[in-house]
């Protein structure tokens, strides 16, 4: 490398006073767009990034915010109003009826959860059903399994719902 270096010198100092000024300024101007590419457009581009994410999570916090009493009060909602053993099985039937569908099978599953057959059911409907159980209820699906029938738009399925 010593030896690299001496070369280099040499004939460096073998050129005329203008090439010597032109290798210098061009070495100054490549050194400056080395500095530029290599740390101050990354670190430039990391701190814009960090930014917008502040600005995203800021307005998401602020969102939450305004929104956490309306979440306490339907989160106070659902754990006054939870229903249990029977009272679920007829939350569940009614709310079936009211959509228009009537389960093949309602059958508890301990204190806290109920299990649903449908042997055919329309999946709009059975969609349907399941969003006002949750939103309405707050009875959610544990566990579900669909299957396609013959018909197009007919399911048959079987759940798993707790409050």
């Amino acid at each position: 490398m010593k030896d690299y270096l001496h070369e280099l010198m040499k004939h460096y100092h073998e050129l005329e006073k203008r090439e010597r000024v032109a290798v210098v300024s061009l070495s100054i101007f490549l050194a400056g767009v080395v500095l530029y590419l290599g740390v101050w457009a990354p670190v430039n581009n990391y701190a814009l990034e960090a930014q917008i994410d502040h600005d995203r999570y800021l307005k998401l916090l602020t969102y939450l915010k305004s929104t956490e009493s309306q979440a306490r009060s339907v989160s106070e909602k659902q754990s006054t109003g939870k229903a249990t053993g029977q009272s679920l099985l007829s939350s569940v039937s009614k709310s079936a009826r009211s959509v228009g569908i009537k389960p093949s099978r309602l059958q508890p599953e301990g204190s806290d959860a109920v299990s649903v057959w449908f042997d055919a059911v329309a999946f709009t409907r059975l969609m349907l059903w399941l969003e006002r159980l949750e939103s309405g209820q707050g009875i959610v699906v544990q566990q579900i399994t669909i299957d396609r029938r013959d018909l197009p738009g007919e399911v048959s399925a079987r759940l798993v719902l707790r409050p």
